[in-house]
């Protein structure tokens, strides 16, 4: 093609390139070669690169093709690809349907390390179904992690402690310590394999697991520690928390940065530490002497058997600040008893049971079985009736025991001892049916039953509304701002029958709420209305 134009004539080029040709080209083009070499020989090729999954047959496809051509090796070592954002229907989204949601959107409403933190999770080359609910969850979380970096700054201003220059030897370590110091070093050992293997959507259960653990098991565990213990026992929390949440952010900061940073400045101000940013920090590395998986397995146990008790309140209407009379966790696994064992103090303690026995089996708990005639049908055909009828004939507990142990049970189907004629009966074939004793409210875990005994005597409910009443007492002090450390005086106008209850509580309530004296009137006095279990009563406090 020839133009002529203004005197010019103007020839188009013979050959032309596709365009894509320099983003095929762009891996040593960025790296200024051949003009020079020394940053080539270092960095070519590169270790992964990142892209949507169209770009198979687009830009992946055209670096591989380059990169032969020029050097008959490819430009990167590993390939890491994201899927396409569709709408919560997994319409994908478009101007012309209206479905379209804009990032600017979601940081707006939520934030940059939501919209991070909630994109990173989409499992590697799979679309995305947005939804708002998941992104207030992620949201939520990072409102946990925050809500621990000022619990330590407070707990630790309280006691004058800084966490990061504590001397670990020398502390006494409790079993929650433990765990959760195996729980971060497990945790930092995970994540460092998954990134190493490129498995970037993996990294967030793991770290998101590390301090939601932190937060929703450890720091319930220790909260008398925190508020009532000793001076070692509160610098050995601090130590935990501080250890723990630094250790994290130092990983998590690769997701959610501006959080990661905001909290890393906080403690930076309080805690003299030096360095100017988080980013700043080398990888942390796990210590394998210091990870301990009987203790997270047997942790593991006690979060089951815990969620399974309080299950069992939630059947009869029981808060947790009501102490119960005992807990049964029956299971027939050995295994299981023996572990639960270990941890009861922390089952006693998180559950408010006054007791708590470990059992094989309980007296008067009945157990039936009941065919799954579409599991069975497919295995045994025309026998299905035989078998059924069979099994039915066999004591159900028996049975159960061994499946429950082994995942199946063999069944004879004759009589003759010398017959060869057995089927296997698996756990899918049959619904396993148990009644308890009346006295308690039975809920499942894995390999197991919480049982409650729910009677309520006079001296249980004593202590259920005394607790009750400190928890009111506390919410008025931060109501009216009092700091930990501001003592008050306090009177409570009410019938003398919840006198009667408290009158053996005084010390401990005092204590927890702060209060230099604490006395009791039937008089109306000027103060704060409260309620709890229709018991109606005023506080009026003073601070001294």
């Amino acid at each position: 093609i020839i133009i002529k134009k203004d005197g010019k004539t103007y020839t188009r080029i013979s050959d032309v390139l596709d365009v894509w040709i320099d983003a095929g080209t762009t891996s040593w083009n960025c790296l200024n070669y051949p003009s020079t070499k020394k940053d080539f020989e270092r960095l070519f090729p590169a270790d992964f690169i990142l892209e949507g999954k169209d770009q198979i047959r687009g830009w992946f496809n055209l670096l591989m093709v380059s990169s032969f051509l020029a050097f008959e090796k490819p430009s990167f070592k590993n390939v890491y690809m994201h899927g396409f954002l569709n709408d919560v229907g997994g319409v994908k989204m478009s101007k012309s349907l209206g479905n379209i949601i804009a990032p600017d959107t979601l940081i707006q409403k939520h934030g940059a390390d939501v919209l991070r933190y909630y994109m990173s999770q989409t499992n590697a080359g799979e679309d995305m179904n947005f939804s708002w609910e998941e992104c207030v969850v992620k949201q939520r979380n990072l409102h946990i992690m925050w809500n621990v970096h000022n619990l330590l700054m407070t707990h630790c201003t309280d006691n004058d402690i800084n966490p990061f220059t504590l001397e670990k030897a020398g502390m006494h370590f409790g079993f929650e310590e433990k765990y959760m110091i195996s729980k971060l070093h497990s945790t930092i050992n995970e994540v460092t394999t998954l990134m190493e293997d490129y498995k970037l959507d993996e990294i967030i259960r793991p770290l998101e697991e590390l301090f939601l653990e932190l937060s929703r098991t450890y720091i319930q565990m220790v909260r008398d520690k925190m508020n009532l213990g000793s001076k070692e026992e509160k610098q050995v929390v601090a130590y935990t928390i501080g250890t723990v949440l630094f250790e994290g952010i130092k990983m998590f900061q690769i997701v959610t940065p501006f959080i990661c940073e905001a909290m890393y400045l906080n403690l930076k101000e309080q805690f003299s530490l030096k360095e100017e940013s988080v980013s700043h920090f080398v990888w942390p590395e796990h210590n394998p002497m210091l990870i301990e998986i009987e203790v997270e397995e047997q942790m593991e146990l006690a979060g089951n058997v815990i969620q399974a008790g309080l299950n069992t309140r939630e059947k009869i209407k029981r808060g947790l600040r009501w102490p119960v009379k005992e807990y049964l966790v029956q299971s027939s696994s050995e295994s299981v008893r023996r572990n639960v064992e270990k941890v009861k103090r922390i089952l006693m303690r998180q559950l408010n049971a006054k007791e708590l026995r470990v059992v094989d089996s309980v007296d008067n708990m009945n157990v039936a079985i009941k065919p799954v005639h579409k599991a069975m049908g497919p295995v045994f055909g025309g026998r299905t009736q035989d078998v059924i009828a069979r099994l039915l004939g066999m004591k159900a507990s028996v049975i159960v025991e061994r499946i429950e142990k082994t995942g199946n049970y063999t069944l004879a189907m004759s009589d003759d001892s010398m017959s060869d004629d057995e089927v296997t009966i698996t756990k899918e074939m049959i619904e396993i049916e148990r009644s308890f004793p009346e006295e308690y409210t039975a809920a499942s875990f894995k390999q197991g039953f919480m049982l409650l005994d729910s009677t309520l005597t006079p001296e249980l409910e004593a202590e259920g509304y005394a607790r009750e009443v400190t928890r009111n007492i506390q919410q008025l002090r931060k109501n009216v701002g009092l700091q930990k450390t501001d003592r008050v005086t306090i009177s409570i106008s009410s019938k003398k029958e919840l006198h009667g209850m408290l009158m053996g509580y005084v010390a401990e309530i005092s204590e927890k709420v702060g209060a230099d004296e604490l006395s009791f009137t039937t008089d109306a006095v000027e103060g704060e209305e409260c309620k709890v279990k229709g018991q109606v009563f005023k506080v009026k406090m003073e601070q001294v």
